[in-house]
């Protein structure tokens, strides 16, 4: 498309429309053709702003030919992070699970495709940025600002998301399911108590030659005592029972206060874990942020260079042109010194010419007259 007529904005817009469609490996030299364009132009604030605009990275241009490619399967993969969101906040670990499923599917789906798409056009796509471009479609999911950058196709690096989001809640449902408010767990059964043995002196512990009595007898008819007599190990005395139901709520505190403070460290150290987690994942977060700020500065400055020796060259130029006009400007004025010489020369022997030819006019009128 032509460049004459354009304004500084639309010069810009269209010149990075341009750029980020072609491979990396022709980023640059298609850029310095623009802004020798805008230059040539006269538009040195389009010249300077199109010379700052970035080389995308192999996986950001893979991400750009999709949003040029295949934008309606792109916003697809992308609205499904509504989706995500809302199964999360709801708790649904069945509907988080299958969206999760086919997220995962969908971006694998899309990497291929990109691969695919580049293929055809003869480049090769390693294994390690397919996954690069993995990770920004899921930042993408995860973050609606990197959807935004990814759906403008002028994605320039490898953008990545850290902290909990639909990954971490897919993750957290996939264990122990957490207790709803509320509710109680069931307590757990109580182990057999180990009979208790009667006080010495009860009736029925074994006395010197006599034997224990087992299971029950029978006495014979009228006969006192119909009764049935226990023996030791099944029976238990009317002062035993209150002693036995104390033990029990005994029992039972001690298991629901171990329980609870079972509980309390378990929750503690979940806790723990995941304050760690997320101070790892902040670290690494700062560490790509700082990175990804090192990366800019690093550019800006190399674009900073580019334009300092853009216009050092500019300079340059026209002193060498400023240097041969003035050269050819010192070489006109020695010639037209010596044509004034020359002049002057040629001026002064006509006028000796004129006064020698007056003189000889004079002799020739006199020697006429003398004639006469």
């Amino acid at each position: 498309m032509s460049s004459e007529g354009m304004d500084t904005a639309t010069r810009i817009e269209a010149a990075a429309d341009e750029l980020y469609g072609v491979p990396p490996e022709d980023f640059v030299p298609v850029r310095d053709e623009l802004v020798a364009e805008a230059k040539a132009a006269d538009d040195k604030e389009a010249a300077k702003a199109i010379g700052r605009l970035r080389r995308p990275n192999q996986a950001a241009w893979l991400a750009n030919l999709l949003a040029r490619e295949r934008g309606d399967q792109l916003d697809a993969l992308l609205d499904l992070a509504g989706e995500l969101n809302s199964a999360q906040r709801a708790l649904d670990g069945a509907q988080l699970r299958a969206l999760s499923a086919q997220r995962s599917k969908l971006v694998g789906a899309m990497a291929r495709e990109a691969r695919r798409i580049a293929a055809a056009d003869g480049h090769r796509v390693t294994e390690s940025v397919e996954r690069d471009l993995r990770g920004i479609l899921d930042a993408a999911l995860a973050d609606p600002d990197i959807a935004d950058e990814v759906r403008s196709g002028r994605l320039t690096r490898t953008v990545s998301w850290s902290g909990f989001g639909p990954e971490a809640g897919a993750s957290s449902l996939g264990g122990r399911a957490a207790a709803r408010p509320g509710t109680r767990e069931p307590r757990e059964p109580r182990t057999a108590r180990t009979p208790r043995r009667p006080a010495p002196g009860r009736p029925g512990q074994g006395l010197p030659g006599v034997e224990p009595r087992r299971g029950r007898r029978t006495v014979g008819p009228g006969e006192p005592g119909d009764d049935v007599l226990e023996t030791p190990e099944t029976t238990e005395s009317p002062s035993d029972a209150p002693s036995d139901r104390e033990s029990d709520t005994e029992s039972d505190t001690e298991s629901e206060a171990e329980r609870r403070e079972r509980e309390r460290a378990e929750r503690a150290e979940a806790e723990r874990r995941q304050r760690e987690r997320a101070a790892a994942e902040e670290a690494v977060a700062e560490s790509r942020r700082t990175a990804e700020r090192a990366a800019d500065a690093h550019e800006d400055a190399t674009a900073t260079l580019r334009d300092a020796e853009s216009e050092r060259d500019d300079a340059g130029a026209r002193v060498e042109q400023l240097t041969a006009e003035l050269d050819r400007a010192r070489e006109a004025r020695t010639a037209a010194q010596s044509a004034v010489k020359d002049a002057a020369r040629a001026e002064r022997e006509a006028s000796r010419a004129a006064r020698d030819a007056a003189a000889a006019l004079a002799k020739a009128e006199a020697l006429l007259d003398s004639l006469q």
